[in-house]
């Protein structure tokens, strides 16, 4: 099974189905656990170089994202009650 990236999904195309609804939860709380682990180690090992500087910048944007997705899927599943 091929696993989709949570922002490749339209969540105006989702059928709004208690399982649908679960699996966008679960999804959001994967991610947002994977991009906060990722940004605390990539935080805590800045050695002061660019690929150091780099790596801590990409996974406060993951996060940023992980965060955002989050919030809408939490918008969504708040209009399907």
């Amino acid at each position: 099974m091929v696993e989709l990236h949570p922002t490749s999904l339209d969540l105006n195309q989702v059928e709004p189905t208690p399982q649908v609804v679960n699996w966008l939860r679960m999804r959001a709380s994967q991610w947002l656990t994977t991009a906060q682990k990722d940004f605390n180690a990539a935080l805590f090992a800045r050695d002061g170089s660019e690929a150091s500087f780099d790596r801590y910048a990409d996974a406060r944007s993951e996060l940023d994202s992980a965060e955002a997705w989050a919030l809408r899927v939490s918008e969504f599943v708040a209009h399907v009650r």
